[in-house]
Order: structure tokens, then C-alpha cells, then sequence
């Protein structure tokens, strides 16, 4: 079953944000909308969430940046016209880290095992202080998701035949991007390691970074391993696409 997994990406609205903050010391002043992607898989015997989106609207407003959210982008909603599914049904919930936009709904799923890098986790609990703002305990500690029900990694691990997590640190400190094998081929749901398809095509870094030197390790890996990719904030992706991702285009790059 290992290559019949089916991905749908669902979105958990947008961000306003200066398009610096995506590419590492370029377009600064710029600005544009972004979507914040959660990820669904199914088909391969399980049903496997990666990343659950913000937990609520005005939070973010108040305290990061401007925000929209339609009626079909709460968790809940996007889970059930995208893929038919309700929280209940997820078996596994992998986080590809702990900022605020990426396990804000964790809580709904009581059914799920959770995947996160042991190194992550420690980190959520001590960031560094650029880091604070991004991470909100609640979001991921005993209140929102019990201790049994974490799983934590060291690297790289098959979570499920076909589905394989592995480290790519740099935009936080224990970052893990998702390889998932499908009929069209390998697709990489990224994460922040690349945040636009931009960043895998020309080699830029993130420009919210805890690591600037491991970020182009794991964009190195990922082009590596991938075919196809997901790109955690990639305006180019439609609501409820789930085939046709973009290619990452590794022959085009000298790096």
C-alpha cells in the first residue's frame, strides 16, 4: 500500500507578511498574501494529518500579523469537504514543528498519535527569544495533547509505510519535512524548510531562521529525495489540491 497514499492539501487561511520573512535578506518592503497549509493523507490504511493550522483568528491578529480565514478553513471544515473526514478519524497527526501556525488545533485530536523531533519539543519549551513570540505552550503541552499520546523523533523515522519524516532544522531548531510516495511519485510536504517554491528553486533561505547553514542542508536533502513538494506557505497551491504538486526542478540547480 505503500505507494497508493493520496495528499490533499487543505488551507487554514492567510497571512499578510512582508515576503522578507520568506526569503532570507531579499524583498524587503514587499508584501503579499500567504496561505498556511494543513495536509492530509489517506489511502495507505491510516489517515495521517500533517500540521493542524491556527488555533483562532483574533490571536493571531492581536498578537502576529494581519489575518483571514473563510468558512471552509478551520480545521474541522477543510477535514470534511476536502476528504470527508472529522477529527475522530485521524490516526496520526504529524507536526512538522510547533510554531503557533502549524499545531494550533492539536487539541481536536483525541484519536491521534502525535509525531514531533525530540529535538522540537525541546525547543518549544525553551526558544530562543526571537523564537517566543511563535510558539504558544498551550498549543502543545499536556491541556491540548497527553503525554501518551506524543511519539518523539530522533531524525528519521517510517511512520507509516510510504511516509517517512526526517530532520531538516534551520527555520526552527528540530524542523522535520514529510516524504510521502504516491502514484505520481515522491512528494516532500515541506514544512518551513520551504516556505514558497521559491525558496527549493533558487536556494534561499527562510527569513524567519534559527540557521541559516542548516537551512540549505535540508533544502539540499529535500531536493535529494523529492520529485514533487508542498511548500508550507506556496500561494500557487490551490485549496483542496491533490495531485499535480509542483516539481521541485532539483536539475535546475548547481547546488
Amino acid at each position: 500500500m505503500a505507494n497508493n497514499w493520496k495528499i490533499t492539501a487543505l488551507r487554514m487561511g492567510e497571512l499578510y507578511v512582508e515576503k522578507s520573512s520568506l526569503t532570507y535578506q531579499k524583498d524587503i518592503g514587499e508584501h503579499l498574501w500567504i496561505p498556511m497549509w494543513a495536509t492530509v493523507l489517506t489511502g495507505g490504511g491510516q489517515n495521517i494529518l500533517i500540521d493542524t493550522g491556527i488555533h483562532d483568528l483574533e490571536w493571531v491578529r492581536e498578537n502576529i500579523t494581519v489575518c483571514r480565514q473563510q468558512e471552509d478553513e478551520t480545521i474541522i471544515e477543510a477535514l470534511r469537504i476536502g476528504v470527508g473526514l472529522a477529527p475522530e478519524d485521524i490516526d496520526i497527526v504529524i507536526n512538522t514543528h510547533l510554531h503557533y501556525d502549524h499545531c494550533g488545533n492539536n487539541k481536536l485530536f483525541k484519536n491521534a498519535r502525535f509525531i514531533v523531533q525530540e529535538r522540537e519539543w525541546k525547543a518549544a519549551h525553551h526558544p530562543i527569544p526571537c523564537q517566543e513570540g511563535i510558539y504558544l505552550k498551550e498549543l502543545f503541552d499536556a491541556s491540548a495533547v497527553s503525554e501518551s499520546q506524543w511519539e518523539f523523533v530522533n531524525g528519521e523515522k517510517e511512520i507509516a509505510p510510504g511516509v517517512t519524516v526526517f530532520l531538516t532544522p534551520g527555520h526552527s531548531e528540530g524542523h522535520q519535512s514529510v516524504l510521502v510516495d504516491t502514484e505520481e511519485g515522491t512528494v516532500c510536504v515541506a514544512g518551513d524548510i520551504s516556505n514558497l517554491l521559491e525558496n527549493i528553486r533558487e536556494n534561499i533561505p527562510a527569513g524567519i531562521v534559527v540557521s541559516t547553514k542548516e537551512m540549505y542542508g535540508g533544502m539540499k536533502e529535500v531536493r535529494k529525495r523529492a520529485s514533487f513538494i508542498l511548500p508550507g506557505h506556496e500561494y500557487s497551491i490551490n485549496k483542496y489540491q491533490n495531485s499535480r504538486f509542483p516539481l521541485i526542478e532539483a536539475s535546475l540547480l548547481t547546488s
